[in-house]
């Protein structure tokens, strides 16, 4: 029998965070006792993607449960999240599947402006037009304001992530206007 939990160095080596993906398991643990609930996944994943009916969004919310709960209590605690989001614990290409189609919310397989936007205001993650269009740009290799499924992949791949970050200005400080004193 496999342990559902990932040793922390595997998280490390692949450039996850201890802290970031605590920080993303309290978002979904809303009441704060260390697991997820399915009404809590469901709040989440309705604010992300809101389903077509409410017997859908039980179904999905079934299906997530399923991968996710390893020991089968009804609950995901914070190691099978881990070991979820750990390399190895999933096909990285039908993650990031998954990922893109939230985003990509009418389906044409490319990631607008205002679909990025809308899915970041969902989740809590709000961004000015600007600050998308600037996202957007950052990706996007033909300048046509999208971005497609293989340069989100490329951006999300650990290679990228190293090789791309860029600092991230402080709250009040843009990168692309001096700071004046």
């Amino acid at each position: 029998m496999q342990k559902p939990q990932a040793p922390p160095a595997a998280l490390s080596a692949a450039g996850h965070d201890d802290a970031e993906t605590k920080k993303l398991f309290s978002r979904f643990d809303a009441d704060g006792d260390g697991r997820i609930s399915p009404s809590e996944l469901a709040a989440v994943a309705g604010a992300i993607s809101p389903p077509p009916s409410e017997s859908a969004g039980g179904r999905e919310v079934g299906a997530m449960m399923d991968e996710l709960d390893a020991d089968r209590n009804g609950y995901v605690d914070l190691g099978e999240f881990t070991a979820f989001h750990a390399p190895g614990g999933r096909d990285l290409d039908a993650e990031l599947r998954d990922a893109f189609d939230v985003y990509d919310i009418n389906g044409d397989g490319r990631i607008s402006v205002a679909e990025l936007s809308k899915v970041l205001g969902r989740i809590g993650e709000g961004c000015s037009t600007e600050e998308c269009e600037r996202m957007i740009a950052s990706v996007g290799v033909d300048g046509e304001g999208y971005v497609g499924f293989q340069e989100f992949k490329k951006m999300m791949s650990p290679d990228a992530a190293g090789a791309q970050a860029q600092p991230q200005p402080t709250a009040g400080v843009t990168d692309d206007k001096p700071k004046t004193e």
